[in-house]
């Protein structure tokens, strides 16, 4: 018997594509990683100043 546990396969059921359609993104793509690390950073602004100090 063996410690380690089985690795198990996420199944992701299909949309159906009538219902659901992919948002387009606006802005540049610039922009768009600028807005990101802006919400990474507020969100965890505390864990990188821990991690500054290591």
């Amino acid at each position: 018997m063996s410690a380690l546990k089985k690795e198990t396969k996420m199944v992701v059921p299909r949309r159906p594509k009538d219902v659901v359609r992919a948002r387009p993104a606006l802005g540049s793509h610039q922009e768009q990683v600028d807005n990101a690390f802006a919400i990474a950073f507020e969100r965890y602004e505390k864990a990188f100043e821990e991690l500054a100090k290591v």
